[in-house]
């Protein structure tokens, strides 16, 4: 009679580690893994996603701590869910690690680990809680545009618009538009950028463009040329409408259907299109 006992006790041992299995699961955090936080706009050349495991397409959703390495005269920017654009150029490394945005609120919360390379950071108008992690210091962003450079050893930062708060070693500073800096490991010294600065932010602008930037509330868009074209904003609700040069509606990317339409209502295609839409694409 002892040996059913013991196969009915082992049963129900692994029944219930089965169960404890299951409640974990529940109640981990699993979702965020899943949750996007932007979309590939452009892909120049070697732009790999998952740690070198896969190529990063157009139009292509990123997702929380999503791995990304840019490979040598090549560029990727991507969209993030509030309409800021983040343009990494060649030789970088970035985990987007969580960016979260909320339209009822309008207040983005996110962290973003840039290992290496240059950054171009165009920020929407959305109020934000982003920090930057560098190998020797953070970025505070405070809905704002700047340029990036990042080693293991120091960086370099230009503000465009608006402020950002640096910290390095436990050394901090706040920094408005047309300052620039370079920190190391505890030291932080206002100075111009560097040779190999503007040389990195030469190489994003051939790669991916000029940038945009940001006018009465609106992100401008230029072509390749440096041209004005048009207009994106972000509304309250998430929806980004994509304006001409005179501000005429184009059409609209609508986030809850995923969905981007234009002026009349008819549907164009998946995805956010509004970018291009904005520089007369179609």
């Amino acid at each position: 009679m002892s040996v059913p006992c013991a196969i009915s006790f082992r049963r129900r041992n692994i029944a219930w580690r089965q169960l404890v299995a299951i409640a974990v699961l529940l109640t981990t955090p699993f979702v965020a893994a899943s949750q996007e936080i932007g979309a590939a706009q452009k892909v120049v050349r070697d732009v790999w996603g998952g740690g070198l495991a896969w190529r990063v397409q157009p139009q292509q959703k990123l997702r929380f701590r999503e791995q990304i390495n840019v490979g040598k005269e090549s560029g990727l920017d991507v969209r993030l869910a509030d309409g800021t654009s983040l343009s990494v150029g060649e030789n970088a490394e970035i985990r987007l690690d969580e960016f979260v945005y909320n339209p009822a609120s309008n207040i983005v919360n996110g962290t973003i680990n840039f290992t290496k390379g240059a950054m171009r950071f165009v920020g929407s108008k959305a109020q934000k809680n982003v920090k930057i992690e560098l190998p020797v210091g953070t970025v505070g962003v405070r809905g704002t545009s700047f340029n990036l450079l990042v080693d293991r050893a120091r960086f370099e930062i230009e503000v465009v618009s608006g402020a950002v708060e640096i910290d390095s070693g436990g050394t901090r500073r706040d920094l408005v538009a047309g300052e620039s800096a370079a920190a190391d490991s505890g030291t932080i010294q206002l100075s111009p950028p560097s040779a190999a600065f503007r040389r990195a932010m030469t190489q994003i602008n051939n790669a991916l463009g000029p940038p945009t930037t940001i006018s009465d509330g609106l992100i401008e868009v230029r072509n390749s040329a440096g041209r004005l074209t048009g207009f994106l904003v972000t509304r309250p609700d998430g929806r980004i409408d994509a304006l001409d040069a005179q501000r005429n509606l184009l059409g609209w990317f609508d986030p809850r259907s995923d969905t981007t339409f234009v002026a009349d209502g008819r549907r164009l295609s998946a995805g956010n299109r509004t970018p291009g839409l904005a520089r007369g694409e179609r």
